[in-house]
C-alpha cells in the first residue's frame, strides 16, 4: 500500500508556513531597519574622522587647511569607500557640505529601509530626527543627540 499526502494535509502545512511567515516578516523588516540605522551611525563617525584627516592632512593639496565640500571629495582623497563617496549606503542617502571652518553631513533614510534621519558636523555629535515615517523633518544642528 502506497502512502501519500492528502490535499487537506498539504493545505494544513501551507497554512502553518503562512502563519509563521506572517509573524516573522515584520520582525525581519524591523531588524533590517535597526541594522541600517546602526550602519548610518557608524558612517557618521567615519565621515567625522575622514573630515578631520582631510583637513589636517590637506588632502586636496590646495595649500589651505579646509574641510571637504562633498562625499565625492572625501572619496577622491581615499578617505571613504566608493559606495559612500557616491552618497548611498545601507538604505541611506548621505550628503556633505563644507567650508574652510565648518562642515555638515545629513543621512536621509530612503524607501523604508532605515528609521531615523541623522546629522553630524565638525563637533562630532551625532543627532537624529524622525521615526522613519515619510514626511518627518530632517535631522539638523538642533535635533536630539544620540545617547541623550
Amino acid at each position: 500500500m502506497k502512502k501519500t499526502f492528502t490535499l487537506i494535509e498539504l493545505m494544513i502545512v501551507i497554512a502553518i508556513i503562512a502563519i509563521i511567515a506572517a509573524i516573522a516578516i515584520p520582525n525581519l523588516i524591523e531588524a533590517r531597519k535597526a541594522g541600517n540605522e546602526a550602519a548610518a551611525i557608524g558612517t557618521c563617525r567615519t565621515v567625522a574622522s575622514a573630515q578631520a584627516l582631510f583637513r589636517e592632512g590637506d588632502r586636496d593639496q590646495d595649500g589651505s587647511i579646509d574641510y571637504a565640500t562633498s562625499m565625492a571629495e572625501l572619496g577622491s582623497a581615499s578617505l571613504v569607500d566608493e559606495d559612500l563617496a557616491a552618497g548611498n549606503k545601507s538604505g541611506y542617502v548621505f550628503a556633505v557640505t563644507g567650508t574652510v571652518f565648518a562642515w555638515e553631513m545629513t543621512a536621509d533614510a530612503q524607501d523604508n529601509q532605515g528609521g531615523r534621519d541623522f546629522f553630524t558636523n565638525e563637533s562630532g555629535i551625532i543627532r537624529f530626527a524622525g521615526s522613519g515615517s515619510p514626511g518627518t523633518a530632517m535631522a539638523g544642528p538642533s535635533s536630539n543627540s544620540i545617547g541623550s
